[in-house]
C-alpha cells in the first residue's frame, strides 16, 4: 500500500470511530431522556397518591370512630339513676340487666333490646325483659328523656321513674392482675375484668378500684375455673367470677 493510500486508510478509520462515538453518545443521551422523563412522572403520580392518602386516612379515622361510638341503651350502661321522687330507690344500668336497689336489696330485670330509636339524645326502646334468666320474656318500652334539666328513664319493667346521677361509665382500675389469670381461667384477662366492672356497677357503683385475690379453684369434672376480686368499697365486696365450660364468663 502507498503512503498515500496508507493516510486515506487511517483517516477513514478515524472518521468511522467518530461516527461511532457520536452515534453512542447520542443513544446514551436518549436513554437519559426518556429515564428522567419516567422518574418525573413516577415522582408527579407519588405525590398525587400522598396528596389523596390524607384524605383517605381522614375518612378512615372519621369510620372508626363512628364504630367505637355507642348509642342507645347499650351506651347508657355503668351509668347510676335514683328515683325521681325518691332518691331512696337505686337503679343501675349493667350490660343486659337492670338493678334496682331498695333498703339494701336489690332486684335484678334481665332485657335484651328487640329495637331501639334515638333523636336529640332521647331514646325509645323496645325491650324483650324479664325477671329471671328462665322467665319467658316480655316486650316493654323504655323511654330516656330530659325534662325540667333532668335525665329520666322510664319503663313498665321498673318500679320508678329514675334521674340520672352519672351519666358517663366510670372506669374500674384493677390491682394484682398477672399474667396467671389469663393462664388459669384461660380466657382473655379484659373478659374477665369487663364481667368484674359490670359486676361492680351493679352492686356498688362509686367503687374505683378492684383487687384480684390471685386464687383460683378449678373444677376438672365441670371443666370450670372461678376466681375473685374484692372491691374498695369500704365494705369489700367480693366479686366472684366463673369462666364457665363453654368459655363464657359469669360474675356474681
Amino acid at each position: 500500500m502507498t503512503r498515500k493510500n496508507k493516510i486515506m486508510a487511517a483517516a477513514a478509520a478515524i472518521a468511522l470511530l467518530l461516527l461511532v462515538g457520536s452515534g453512542v453518545a447520542r443513544c446514551s443521551l436518549a436513554t437519559e431522556d426518556i429515564q428522567e422523563t419516567e422518574s418525573a412522572e413516577a415522582v408527579l403520580r407519588e405525590e398525587a397518591v400522598s396528596e389523596a392518602d390524607p384524605e383517605a386516612e381522614s375518612a378512615d379515622i372519621d369510620e372508626a370512630a363512628d364504630i367505637d361510638e355507642v348509642s342507645g341503651l347499650a351506651g347508657l350502661v355503668g351509668t347510676s339513676w335514683v328515683g325521681a321522687d325518691d332518691p331512696t330507690l337505686t337503679l343501675t344500668i349493667v350490660d343486659g340487666a337492670f338493678v334496682e336497689g331498695k333498703e339494701g336489696s336489690n332486684t335484678v330485670t334481665y332485657f335484651t333490646v328487640d329495637s331501639e330509636e334515638e333523636s336529640n339524645g332521647d331514646i325509645t326502646a323496645t325491650v324483650l325483659a324479664s325477671k329471671s334468666m328462665t322467665e319467658a320474656a316480655s316486650p316493654v318500652l323504655v323511654t330516656v328523656h330530659e325534662e325540667a334539666g333532668r335525665t329520666l328513664i322510664e319503663s313498665d319493667a321498673l318500679a320508678t321513674t329514675y334521674a340520672s346521677v352519672q351519666t358517663e361509665t366510670k372506669s374500674l382500675s384493677f390491682t394484682g392482675v398477672t399474667s396467671k389469670l389469663e393462664e388459669a381461667l384461660g380466657v382473655d384477662a379484659a373478659k374477665v375484668e369487663a364481667a368484674v366492672a359490670s359486676r361492680a356497677a351493679a352492686v356498688s357503683p362509686d367503687t374505683a378500684r378492684a383487687i384480684w385475690d390471685a386464687e383460683v379453684w378449678i373444677d376438672f369434672a365441670n371443666d370450670t375455673a372461678t376466681t375473685s376480686f374484692t372491691l374498695d368499697d369500704g365494705a369489700s365486696t367480693i366479686v366472684s367470677v366463673t369462666r364457665n365450660a363453654d368459655g363464657s364468663i359469669e360474675a356474681l
